[in-house]
């Protein structure tokens, strides 16, 4: 398995709940897969229980900063997840699309522009 550090797997777990509650539907499968990740991780969702959510921009900004390898290790998590239930919905697609695909513009009136 790939190596995350604590930041990093702060950045995937605040993505897959805010993918989980894209639908706006909890469903059990998408809890039960929440829970084997971090086991998979040898955490305990307790320990993040106290932690208030990180801003979307800076969990896409941080996203940004991870290597390839761990980018697509990642997404394997975020896509598993929107299917555990049996149904990916359009919302969810777009939450992992505006977590993970960051966009820099070129503007030469108006400097850089990160969308």
């Amino acid at each position: 398995m790939q190596e995350f550090t604590i930041l990093e797997k702060r950045i995937i777990f605040q993505t897959l709940v805010l993918i989980m509650r894209a639908d706006s539907i909890l469903n059990p499968a998408e809890t039960e897969y929440l829970n084997k990740i971090f086991h998979d991780f040898e955490l305990d969702i307790s320990e993040f229980d106290h932690l208030e959510m990180i801003d979307f921009d800076y969990l896409s900004n941080e996203f940004a900063k991870f290597s390839a390898e761990k980018k697509t290790y990642a997404m394997n998590l975020f896509v598993e997840m929107s299917e555990c239930d049996g149904c990916v919905d359009p919302r969810e697609v777009v939450m992992i699309k505006s977590i993970t695909e960051k966009k820099v513009l070129s503007n030469s009136t108006q400097g850089v522009a990160i969308l």
